[in-house]
């Protein structure tokens, strides 16, 4: 196991034992960060230990080309990059406290990247009603896009739900009889419930009678041969897809969303 993990693990448990409601939000966030911070390290740094005194000392070098990595290799804009950097941060800050290191090795050294305006602009859609049914029938006709494609796109119009919502919808919060999906923790941490209309809730039944895993979680990809719960990361990348059938090319979940308010007010 690389060494780097182990104590990043360290740090996790003790941010989930201080907080338990942001497990699968914020820290998921961050530990998705980490992850490709710790693989740059050992693919690109040699392997270098987070907690190394030598490696400290060289960590806002070694950050730099990280950051010139995340730009040129992974097109990760500033907004993007700064948030990574900060999952890192975290960490160290978490590593002063408990004296695994004597300082931070790059606060107040490293400038967080100016986000230009350009990149702070995203491309907003309000679907309209034609659009969303042509979106739906060519979903349907169309093999390239599977039942949880469609569920996606309609729990989200049907709702207004946001992505996290979305994300950490489990089999056992929907009623199907109702039409009811219940104990969905929302932003700050309110207990929401959503009215789900009849045929989402027949796309839902169909799903999950095509299942064959004990993943608990209503969205799941197959990750390496295992079924996971779907990460919000490939929610938005199935989003961008379903907007191109109306030639959308940047259609976001928060899209969605707004399409449903708006269709409400």
């Amino acid at each position: 196991m690389n060494k780097n993990w182990e104590i990043y693990k360290e740090y996790l448990n003790s941010c989930i034992v201080r907080n338990e409601s942001v497990k699968n939000t914020t820290y998921r966030t961050y530990i998705n960060s980490m992850k490709q911070f710790i693989e740059y390290l050992r693919r690109y740094e040699n392997n270098c230990y987070l907690l190394n005194r030598k490696n400290s000392k060289n960590m806002v070098v070694i950050l730099e080309r990280y950051i010139r990595y995340c730009r040129e290799v992974k097109g990760n804009n500033a907004s993007t990059i700064n948030n990574k950097i900060t999952a890192i941060s975290s960490f160290y800050i978490w590593a002063v406290k408990r004296d695994l290191i004597a300082t931070h090795p790059f606060r107040d050294k490293l400038d967080r990247l100016k986000v230009t305006d350009v990149e702070k602009r995203r491309n907003s859609y309000y679907l309209t009603n034609k659009e969303i049914i042509e979106i739906n029938i060519k979903m349907e006709m169309d093999k390239q896009y599977d039942l949880q494609d469609r569920i996606i796109f309609n729990l989200i119009i049907d709702t207004a739900c946001r992505i996290s919502a979305l994300q950490s919808i489990k089999i056992d919060n929907i009623d199907l009889e109702s039409g009811i999906i219940f104990g969905i923790v929302e932003k700050e941490q309110k207990i929401v419930e959503f009215a789900v209309f009849e045929e989402t809730v027949n796309l839902i039944k169909e799903w999950l009678r095509c299942r064959n895993d004990n993943i608990e979680y209503l969205l799941v990809t197959k990750y390496n041969g295992v079924f996971k719960q779907m990460s919000k990361s490939t929610i938005r990348d199935r989003v961008r897809k379903i907007g191109k059938l109306v030639g959308i090319e940047n259609l976001y979940p928060h899209s969605l969303r707004k399409t449903s308010i708006n269709l409400i007010a």
